[in-house]
């Protein structure tokens, strides 16, 4: 008779723990999960940060030569030559960066990208 006079407060302390539980576990997967969110979101910041600098260093380039052929919009020229290799050289290394951008970017910005890129939406 004593063990059932006791049950309620049995049963209270098992929901009780069962709750506390599933709390601390519903918290930690959140947790877990923003900071896994953080972490891609800096990881997507430097791998666009890469893929702009990049395209800014071939326009860059490209408007060098462009003053070595005549317009005067910048004052710095460079030698043909040494620019289209130079363009070479960007032209390569903007290409590894859009490697990464397919690879960690989301669909919207691949699809922006691929604008910016070609200038025809697929």
């Amino acid at each position: 008779m004593a063990f059932l006079d006791q049950m309620p407060a049995l049963i209270g302390v098992v929901v009780g723990s069962v709750g506390s539980y599933t709390a601390a576990a519903l918290m930690e997967r959140n947790r877990w999960r923003r900071g896994r969110a953080e972490r891609w979101d800096e990881k997507r910041f430097e791998i666009y940060t890469g893929y702009a600098n990049a395209l800014k260093t071939q326009i860059r380039i490209a408007q060098r030569l462009g003053a070595a052929r005549g317009f005067h919009t910048v004052l710095d020229p460079i030698d043909v030559d040494e620019g289209m290799r130079l363009l070479a050289d960007a032209e390569s290394k903007r290409s590894a960066e859009w490697e990464s951008v397919l690879l960690i970017g989301d669909a919207d910005t691949v699809k922006a990208a691929r604008v910016a890129r070609i200038g025809v939406d697929l």
